[in-house]
C-alpha cells in the first residue's frame, strides 16, 4: 500500500499518482485502469466489508463494482472525485444485494459468532483486542443500516467531506450530516447495551477501523478524532430538535405531497439512468406559499411508474412536525415529537383537500388539475420506468424550487421505507378488522333511474396483498348488462354474450383502489380528471365524511367517502336539473357474501368481440345513457 492521504488521515494512495492514473485512463490509456484497480483494490474491499460485515459478500460486490467502474468509467467528470464516485457505485451494488436481506442477516450473525474463534490478520492488534470486544463491536455495527455504515466509513476512515458523502448516498449535504449523527447515536446506543461506557464511541470506531483495514500498515494510520465526529452547528441544532421524532428524512419540513409534486413532470418512455447515477430536475412551483420550509420526501413505484406508489414524507410547520410513511405494510403517522405513532386505515390526503399530484403524472393530467385548481404546472422532466422507480424530492429554505432526483433500485429494503420509529413511542393501531386482514369483499346495491344495479368484488388494501388477493369486480345492470373485471382484462356482456373487452381494471375506474397507494378521494378525482370530468370537493359537517361531486354534462355523480376508513360509502346520482335519480350503497366484509356464487370471479377468455384499447368510466357511461 502506498503512503499518503486522499481526504484526510486514512491512507489510500499518493494523491498525484492516483490522480495521474485516473487522468491517463480518462484519456484512453488502456494500461492505466488495471494499475488503478490494483492500487485501490484493498481499500475498496475494506470499505465494502465495513458496510456488509460479510466475507461472503465482499468479493462478489468488489468484482461487481470494478466491472461497473470499467463499464462507465468514461462518465467520470473529475479525477479528484474518483474515490467518492467509486464508493457510490459500491454502495448501490450493496443496496441491490439487499433483496437477499434475510440471507445477509444470517451471514452477519454467523460472522459475529465466528469472530470469537477467528483470529485477526493483524497479529499485533489481535494481542490487544480480545474476542469479546471484537464481537461486541461487530454486533453493534451490524445493527446499523447500509447507509449508516457507509457514512460512518466514509467520514471516519476516509475523512470525506459531507458534500461528497451526500453525493455517494444520494441526499442533501445537511441530510448527510444528520444521517451521520443518527448513525453515530445508534452505534453508541448499541455499544452501551453491550457494556461499553458512554464515552467509548471514539475508541470503538478506531478499533473497528483497524480491525477492518486492508493491512497492518494502513491500520497503523487509522485515526478518528473528536472533530471528525462533528456535524456542524446547523445540523447539530436540527439533529437535537428531531432526534426524538426519528425524522430520518428531513431537517425541516415538507408541505404536502401534492404540493411537493405540484409542478407535475412529463411522463414518457425515457430510460432511467443506471443505479449509480441520479437524474435531477429543478421545478419552480408557485403553489408553495411559504419559503420558510425545507422538504424531504420520497416516492417509490415497485411495479414501475404506471403502478402502485409508496411514499414517505417529513412534514414541518412553525407549530408542528410529523412524519408519514405509506409502505408495503401499512399507513403510519408519527406525531407529538415521536411520542405517538398511529397505524391507520387511511392513506394521507392533502390538508387543503387539493388533489394529490405525482411526479410521474402526464403533462395532460397535470395541466387539467393545475388549471382546475389554479396551480401552475411546469413539466420539465420525464420520470418513467417499468419497475423499482424511486424519486426523491427536496426543497431548501428561502426558495420555492423543488429538486427531484431519480434512483433505480429496490427501496423497500432501505431505511427510508421501513418502520423505524423510536422504540419508546406509543403505537396506536386504529385499523378496523378488514384493514388488519389486508383485504375484503364488497357489495354494492342500488338504482339509477329505476334500473337495478347490483355487484360485488374483492379489494386488497396493500400492494403485496394485491399479488395474492388481486382486485376483481362484477356488476349487473337490470340483469341485462354485465361488467366483469379481473385477471388480465375486463369484459362487457349482454344477454347475447360479450360485447367488448377492455384493459384490466377498466371497470374499477372511479371505485376504491387502496392498493395503489393513494387515498380514495384522490383515486376518485384523478380518475375523473383522466376522463376530463370536472369535480368539486366538500367536507361534510361531521368532518369524517367527504363529498366528491363529478360534474358530468348529463348529470352529477356524487360520492360520499369516509375519510378515515378510506372507503366509498355511497354513490348518488342527480340529473341535469339536479333532481336525485338513484343511489348505490356499498358494504364491506371480511367474509364472502351469500350470493358469491351468482357473481363468481370470471375466468376471462379471448373473444372475437370488439377489443377496446381505451378504458371507459362506466359510471359516466351509465349517466350518459350509453349502458
Amino acid at each position: 500500500m502506498l503512503s499518503g492521504t486522499l481526504y484526510g488521515c486514512f491512507s489510500v494512495v499518493v494523491p498525484h499518482e492516483y490522480k495521474e492514473l485516473v487522468e491517463q485512463a480518462l484519456q484512453g490509456n488502456k494500461d492505466a485502469l488495471p494499475k488503478l484497480v490494483e492500487i485501490i483494490h484493498e481499500s475498496l474491499r475494506s470499505y465494502i466489508f465495513r458496510i456488509t460485515l460479510s466475507e461472503d459478500l465482499v468479493d462478489e460486490i468488489v468484482q461487481e463494482t470494478i466491472l461497473e467502474m470499467y463499464k462507465i468509467f468514461g462518465q467520470l467528470r473529475e479525477s479528484d472525485h474518483f474515490w467518492s464516485w467509486l464508493c457510490k457505485i459500491a454502495l448501490n451494488k450493496i443496496r441491490s444485494h439487499s433483496r437477499i436481506q434475510t440471507r445477509r442477516k444470517h451471514l452477519l450473525q454467523k460472522h459475529a459468532e465466528e469472530l470469537t474463534r477467528k483470529p485477526l490478520n493483524l497479529e499485533g492488534l489481535a494481542n490487544v483486542i480480545n474476542s469479546e470486544i471484537k464481537q461486541a463491536i461487530f454486533y453493534a455495527m451490524s445493527k446499523l443500516t447500509d447507509r449508516q455504515k457507509a457514512v460512518l466509513s466514509l467520514r471516519c476512515y476516509d475523512d470525506m467531506p459531507y458534500s461528497q458523502i451526500a453525493d455517494v448516498v444520494g441526499v442533501s449535504e445537511l441530510n448527510s450530516r444528520l444521517l451521520f449523527y443518527r448513525a453515530r447515536k445508534k452505534l453508541q446506543k448499541q455499544l452501551f447495551k453491550s457494556g461499553f461506557g458512554k464515552k467509548s464511541l471514539l475508541a470503538a470506531l478506531i478499533i473497528f477501523g483497524k480491525m477492518t483495514a486492508p493491512n497492518e500498515a494502513v491500520a497503523a494510520q487509522i485515526c478518528v478524532t473528536s472533530s471528525t465526529l462533528g456535524i456542524g452547528a446547523l445540523a447539530t441544532t436540527v439533529a437535537i430538535a428531531t432526534t426524538k421524532t426519528a425524522l430520518t428524512l428531513s431537517a425541516g419540513g415538507v408541505i404536502t405531497l401534492g404540493i411537493i409534486a405540484g409542478a407535475s413532470l412529463n411522463h414518457s418512455n425515457d430510460t432511467l439512468q443506471p443505479p449509480h447515477q441520479q437524474t435531477h430536475a429543478v421545478v419552480q412551483d408557485s403553489s408553495i406559499t411559504s419559503e420558510n420550509t425545507d422538504i424531504e420526501g420520497y416516492y417509490y413505484y415497485p411495479g414501475g411508474s404506471d403502478g402502485p406508489i409508496m411514499m414517505r414524507l417529513s412534514i414541518s410547520t412553525a407549530k408542528t412536525s410529523y412524519q408519514v410513511l405509506q409502505n408495503d405494510n401499512g399507513n403510519y403517522f408519527l406525531e407529538n415529537m415521536g411520542q405517538k405513532v398511529t397505524v391507520n386505515n387511511h392513506h394521507y390526503w392533502n390538508p387543503d383537500f387539493s388533489v394529490m399530484l405525482l411526479p410521474t403524472d402526464s403533462p395532460e393530467l397535470a395541466m387539467f388539475l393545475g388549471n382546475y385548481e389554479n396551480r401552475q404546472s411546469n413539466p420539465l422532466m420525464n420520470f418513467s420506468a417499468t419497475r423499482d422507480l424511486l424519486i426523491a424530492a427536496s426543497k431548501q429554505k428561502g426558495t420555492n424550487n423543488i429538486t427531484f432526483s431519480v434512483q433505480h433500485y429496490d427501496a423497500l429494503m432501505e431505511e427510508r421505507f421501513q418502520y423505524n420509529w423510536p422504540a419508546e413511542s406509543t403505537v396506536i393501531d386504529r385499523r378496523d378488522s378488514i384493514h388488519q386482514q389486508g383485504w375484503c369483499y364488497f357489495t354494492m346495491k342500488g338504482t339509477f333511474k329505476d334500473r337495478e344495479i347490483s355487484g360485488l368484488g374483492q379489494i386488497p388494501f396493500k400492494y403485496p396483498v394485491s399479488q395474492t388477493k388481486p382486485a376483481w369486480f362484477a356488476i349487473k345492470i337490470d340483469d341485462v348488462i354485465e361488467l366483469f373485471d379481473g385477471g388480465n382484462s375486463a369484459v362487457m356482456k349482454n344477454s347475447n354474450g360479450p360485447i367488448a373487452s377492455y384493459p384490466a381494471q377498466t371497470f374499477l375506474t372511479g371505485l376504491n383502489k387502496p392498493w395503489m397507494g393513494l387515498h380514495c378521494i384522490d383515486t376518485v378525482r384523478r380518475d375523473a380528471a383522466l376522463s376530463r370530468i370536472a369535480f368539486k370537493t366538500e367536507l361534510l359537517s361531521d368532518e369524517a365524511l367527504c363529498k366528491v361531486s363529478l360534474l358530468h354534462p348529463k348529470g352529477t355523480i356524487e360520492y360520499t367517502i369516509d375519510l378515515y376508513k378510506d372507503l366509498i360509502e355511497k354513490i348518488s346520482f342527480f340529473d341535469e336539473s339536479a333532481s336525485p335519480c338513484g343511489d348505490i350503497i356499498f358494504q364491506y366484509s371480511m367474509t364472502a357474501p351469500a350470493n358469491l356464487e351468482l357473481f363468481k370471479k370470471p375466468v376471462l377468455k379471448k373473444s372475437s368481440s370488439s377489443i377496446k384499447r381505451e378504458r371507459i368510466y362506466w359510471l359516466a357511461e351509465l349517466v350518459a345513457g350509453n349502458l
